[in-house]
This record gives structure tokens, sequence and C-alpha cells, in this order.
């Protein structure tokens, strides 16, 4: 039987819309059982406890210890996965233990990652603990577990979920990696999932059931797959996180969150602010979040948890700044690692910004700052590209590394640091190289037809979206749309295949969404109400260009980016021939032609053997290209920029260190001054759009034309060229609305735009 086949079915048995029982197949979820199953969680789809091994003897010693009386302390993790561990563990031994039971979670900044002695040190100092248990950590502390338990005395268990090494600490361990005991086991816990199943085994799945909103919020937040035991969590989690169960959860999600909490607001809300605590704090506080009753001071610590992120927010905001900065000229042909260090960075968010990094380049990520004398470094990495295999391979150069394919954790001295950056990417180069460009993104389904409600909740029983099972990803195929400002103005919104479509922070880009240039939309569709009407809603994941704008939209571009008065005093402008040029296209990586006229982009195109694209590559990888019309930045990382025509006025803009290259192929001029406009002119059309902005309200130039069209006579570009001219001088101002500026005065020879065309 085929996929085709499969779908079909799915189709019939279950009722579904071809669309989702594709997207089932799709998932590897192929029969009806296995499809009913994904589509409903149940509690009793988990792995039975049988099947695996160390659990049993870890539930006995705890409950041994908590009837005895016995001091137990949990050590933890400072992530949101750690956290939510030992507050799993923490409250349920509370409420049975007769003795005391304490959690330690160790500092970011000062005790770095894992059991450490000075930590257990510090422990026995302070607390008189006799059972030690980890939570999310301790896999690979061999010598940490046999220092706690021959030199401190401490009884010892290890309950974790990463990736065990070699060697393993002489101690009961409960790790789904390696307590599996058959092949159908679930073996990817998060760190507070593997704390859920301990609880369910010292007091059965009626007492696990009070912790699944906590083990919810870690399992998304440790990006763990959502499929099989984790997808039963996430579910069932995200069930009792929307009833309200906890006090502190509820008050945390009504202080940053609107109706219904998914998966992706706790990826994206929840778990950055139970995070940000341990980034630029301490993590020890956020525990009582999930333990404590009292509403004075559980509002205290949300308060307490939103003002840490909001710091957090600030110092990934710097640090992505000053990562954007060192990438301008960075070569990417040499390094297909992005390695990247300074000794003032904060090491609480370089794993943060590591991931945005690589997001934005395609590339993995490697980011390093100075620690107790030391570097201390965090990787995120790319789909296709082990992290922890590339570290490995270089690890000759480190005091420590650890992680999982698509993330890792890194520890060596500064002197090494060369070393590290050159073998890390000749091993990249030899294993990787293909799969280091940036690719053609993909999608689910191409829609030619509107998806309705009732699609759009059936799409909706996929949900939890996350790792392994990703929110679908929708596309269209566009030409000319009608995107509208929304907001503030920086955000847009249109209709299109009778789906509301949102454009948040594009802005910018509207001219190009609305031009008759082919371009793919990609979308996110989700089901939403408002108003007591239901809606399917899309927005704008990202826009690949599929094709190139007319003449007119390259026109307009011209007038709007360059007319802006910007001084080209000071530029040296060198040309290069054929032969160099076709030397710079060979590069892959870090040249850029960039055209200002469809017929020159399209001749360098054939000459070159480059592709072209309008406005922006997707990313920002500089893979050597022709860039039509570049939007703002589009340029930033490129070590070379050439031109293939002199534009209107701003060639500053693409000036490195003062020096324009020039390869010419085109006179833009010329189109410009066969639609020149005189004195008279001008007036007319000032008179004609006062009188128009006066009576009516214009959001778009090309509307406002058609309208005083008739009355000046005027073809489009030179109406164009009047109205650009009066928006560099201040007479017209062209935001979300266009308006004839009050009382505004100049003369049109202060207008750069107006010298250079008419002149």
């Amino acid at each position: 039987m085929d996929d085709r086949e499969r779908s079909t079915v799915l189709q019939r048995e279950l009722a579904l819309d071809k669309i989702v029982a594709d997207l089932l197949v799709k998932r590897g979820v192929g029969n009806v059982e296995s499809a009913r199953a994904f589509l409903h969680p149940s509690l009793s789809s988990l792995t039975p406890l049988k099947d695996y091994d160390g659990i049993d003897e870890i539930a006995g010693r705890l409950k041994k210890a908590a009837e005895e009386g016995e001091t137990i302390v949990i050590y933890g993790d400072y992530d949101c996965d750690g956290v939510c561990a030992v507050a799993i563990l923490y409250a349920y031994l509370s409420k049975i233990s007769r003795g005391k039971v304490k959690y330690f979670i160790p500092n970011r900044h000062n005790d770095g990652y894992g059991i450490s002695v000075s930590a257990l040190d510090f422990i026995a100092e302070n607390t008189d603990a006799q059972v030690l248990i980890s939570v999310d950590c301790g896999i690979n502390s061999v010598e940490e577990v046999d220092y706690a338990q021959q030199e401190l005395g401490f009884d010892v268990l290890i309950t974790d979920h990463h990736q065990p090494g070699e060697k393993l600490p002489d101690c009961p361990i409960f790790n789904p990696h390696v307590s599996a005991k058959t092949d159908t086991a679930f073996r990817h816990l998060c760190g507070a999932g593997v704390a859920l199943r301990i609880v369910e085994a010292m007091a059965g799945e009626d007492e696990s059931k009070k912790y699944y909103d906590i083990a919810a919020l870690a399992t998304v937040a440790d990006v763990v797959p959502l499929v099989g035991d984790n997808r039963v969590i996430a579910y069932y989690g995200l069930v009792s996180i929307n009833r309200r169960y906890r006090r502190g959860i509820a008050l945390l999600v009504d202080s940053c969150i609107k109706g219904t909490v998914t998966s992706t607001d706790i990826a994206f809300k929840l778990a950055p602010r139970i995070n940000a605590m341990g980034r630029v704090k301490d993590a020890n506080g956020v525990v009582r979040l999930f333990v404590e009753n009292d509403m004075f001071l559980l509002k205290c610590l949300v308060e307490d948890i939103n003002k840490a992120n909001d710091e957090r927010q600030q110092l990934t905001d710097d640090l992505t700044e000053d990562c954007l900065e060192k990438l301008k000229n960075y070569d990417f042909g040499k390094n297909l690692f992005i390695v990247l260090y300074a000794p003032y960075w904060d090491d609480g968010v370089l794993g943060i910004t590591a991931s945005r990094i690589a997001g934005a380049f395609s590339r993995p990520v490697i980011l390093l700052t100075k620690n107790n004398g030391s570097l201390k470094g965090s990787g995120r990495s790319v789909a296709g590209i082990n992290i922890l295999d590339c570290v490995k391979h270089a690890s000759a150069y480190l005091t420590r590394f650890g992680g999982h394919p698509m993330a890792c954790g890194v520890g060596l001295e500064e002197k090494d640091l060369d070393g590290f950056r050159e073998t890390l990417n000749a091993y990249a180069q030899e294993v990787y190289a293909d799969k280091m460009t940036a690719s053609d993104r993909e999608c689910d389904c191409v829609l030619d037809k509107p998806v309705d409600i009732a699609v759009t909740k059936q799409l909706m029983l996929l949900q939890p979206f996350g790792e392994g099972n990703p929110a679908p990803v929708f596309a269209i195929d566009e030409t000319k749309c009608a995107f509208a400002p929304l907001g503030d103005g920086s955000h847009l919104k249109s209709r299109i295949k009778n789906m509301e479509v949102l454009a948040f922070g594009m802005a910018d880009d509207r001219e190009y969404l609305n031009s008759d240039a082919g371009k793919r939309l990609y979308l996110d569709v989700s089901y939403s109400v408002f108003n007591n009407v239901e809606r399917t809603q899309a927005v704008v994941r990202s826009v690949i260009p599929k094709g190139l704008p007319d003449d007119d939209v390259c026109f307009e571009y011209n007038l709007k980016k360059r007319g802006d008065g910007e001084d080209d005093s000071g530029t040296e402008i060198t040309e290069i021939d054929g032969k160099l040029a076709e030397k710079l296209a060979k590069k892959p990586y870090g040249v850029c032609f960039v055209a200002f006229d469809k017929a020159t982009a399209e001749k360098a195109g054939t000459q070159l053997g480059l592709e072209v694209v309008y406005g922006k590559r997707d990313g920002k990888l500089p893979v050597t290209g022709i860039i039509l019309c570049p939007s703002d930045g589009a340029t930033d990382y490129y070590a070379e920029t050439v031109l293939l025509e002199k534009p209107l006025v701003g060639i500053n803009r693409f000036a490195r260190k003062g020096n324009a290259v020039l390869y010419p192929l085109g006179d833009l001029h010329a189109a410009y001054r066969d639609h020149a406009s005189s004195y008279e002119e001008f007036g007319t059309a000032y008179r004609a759009i006062r009188k128009a902005t006066g009576t009516g309200r214009y959001s778009d130039v090309n509307a406002l034309y058609e309208r005083v069209a008739p009355e000046t006579g005027f073809d489009k570009r030179k109406f164009l060229i009047c109205f650009y001219v009066f928006c560099e001088l201040g007479l017209v101002g062209y935001g979300a609305n266009i308006v004839c500026v009050a009382g505004a005065k100049t003369e049109l020879g202060n207008s750069k735009l107006y010298k250079e065309i008419c002149n």
C-alpha cells in the first residue's frame, strides 16, 4: 500500500479531510489504529513501567527514605526541564516524607552545569542529607558520584535523560537510554518526564496525573520529540494548564497569554520566562511557582520572573546585535561553522542567541565567552548536522563538552580557540559541506483552494506541535496580493483564499507583496474565534521570490529607496571588467551583484550564471547571487557588493570603506530622464495630490495615482517622480496614509532626486 492509498483509508475510516490524512501519513502515522491513537492520546498508551530497569529500585529507595525520615536532597539543573523535574519530585516527596526534603539547583554562572564536587561539599556542609537524587543530570558524573558516596556518605540515585558516556556511575540509575528493556520502550523523555514516571512508580497513575502540567512545560521546553509518551504528557499537561489547575502556573499564564494555551505558547512565552531566572539570576526560587499556594507570594514571584525575562530579552537582543555585527564580512566559504567569541558576553544567554543566529544563517553556531579564566560556550545546530559529532572530533582542544545532535556545551582554554575552530571547520567541510547551504524551505501542502473551518478544526487535532511533530507549513503561490496596514502600521493584513492572512513586521515588504511578482507565501494556519465568529487564520512565516516583478515596481523602488537625499560625496567608484566579474561570480559565498532594473538583472543572470531574486534572499546566509532592488540590510553580510548599474541616489549604501564597485551592464538614469517633469508639471501634481488627500484617504500611491490621473494627464512614471520628490522635500508624508504636510515650504532645487533626474 502506497502513501496515497494509506491516506485514502484514513479519510474513509476516520472521516478526515485529505489534507489532514496526508499530514498523518507524512508523519509516519499511516494506519487507522495508530492514527486514532495519535489524534486521541490516551494514558493507557504510555510505556509500561515494567519495561524499564532501575525505576523500581529508585522508587523503593525513595519510599524507604520517606518512611524512615531520612533527609532527601534533589539535585537538579537550572533550565526549565531541570526546575520542573525538581518541582515534581519535591512536591510529591514533601507530601509523604517524615523527614526533610530539600533541593539544590546549581547557579549557572558560579557552579556550572551538572553535579560538581564543590556543590556536593556545599550540600554536605549545609544539610544532613542521606539520600541524594539527581534529576536532569548526572549520567556522566562518574567521579562525582564516587566522591559523593565514598567521601561524603551519600546514598546516590541518578535519574537523567541525556546520552550516557562509555562508563556509568556506580549507583541505581533510571535513564530511558540505558534503562529500556524492550525495543518499544520510549527512550526520549525529558528530565521532568523521567521524574513523572518515578512518581507513578511510587504512587500510581492517579497521583502522577497531578504533575502532568509541570511535565508538559518541560517536555515542550526541552525540545524532545513530541511523539509517543511525550505526546501523551504534553497533551494531558496542556489540558491541566488550561483548566488553571495550579495557581502558580495560572498566574504566569495570565501575565502573558490570552486565551487557550498551546505548545507554541509554552515554547515562546512560558518556558523562556521559567528559564530566565536561571539565566540572569538563580533558578532555585522558581520551584516555588509549582509548589506554593500563597497568592501574594506567587504574585511577587511571577513579577520577579517577568522582570528577569525582560532582562533576559535585553541581554539576548544585545548579544544578537553584537553577533550580527561580527558576522558582517565573515568568511562563510572557509568557515562552515559560525564560531564567535567575546570576553564580555553573558554566558546565561549564549545558547538562546546561538539558536537565533543558527536560524538566521542556516549554519551551526557556537558562541563563547570568558568564565573564571577559561572559555565557556554554547552551540546550536541546524537540521542534518550533528553538532555533538563535530565537537567530538575537535575535543582534543576542549576541557569539557557534552550535549546532543542539536545542541552542545563546551569548555576550553583561550589559547586553544583557533585550533578548535580550525579543526571543527575542517571536519564540517569534510562531512557536512553539502548540508551547509541554505536549502529551499519545505512545506507540507501547497494550497490551491480555501481551507474551511471544518478542516482547520481537524488540523488542531494534530496538536500539540513541537519537535518531531512540527506545526504543518502551508504554501500559497501568489502574484498580486492586497495587503493593507494593520495596527501601528508595522504589520499587514490581507484576505487570500478565504483566509485572514497576517504578516507581522512586514510593512516594508508591502509593495513587493502587492506587486505582480511571483512569490510563494509560507503560512502557519490555525483556528481562531473572535467575537463569537469562527475563522481560519494564517500567519506568514516567510516569503520566497518565485519570479521578478514588472518594470513599474523597480521604477518606483528606485524613487522611494534612493530618493532620500542621501549624500554621495566622498564615495569612490571603481569599475571592473567582465573577466573579474565572472571570477567573483564563481565564489560560493560573499559576493552580491546588485541591480536596480529588471532587464539588467536578467542580463547579468544569463552572463554570470547566477540566480536573480527580488528584494532579499531567504535568511541571512550571503550566498553569491544577484539581488534586484535590495531591501534594507539585504547586502549587510556580503564581503563584496558589485553594482550592475549606478543607482539614482544613495550609492553610499553600497560603498564599503568609501569604495563602490561597479560592473556597468545598464544605464538606470535613462529611464528616469525620459519621464522628467517640468517645474509647472510639479505644481500640477502637487495641487492634484493636495486636493485628493483633502477629500479622501489613500494608503497606497498606486490608488492615489488612479484618482489624480484624469486631471493631471500624467503617465504613472511621471507622477511617481513628482510624488517621491515631494516626499523627499517633506511636502508629502507617506506612512500608513498619504498626507500633504500642512505649512511645509521648500524649493525643488533642494531635492537631490529632482536634480539627479531633471537636471
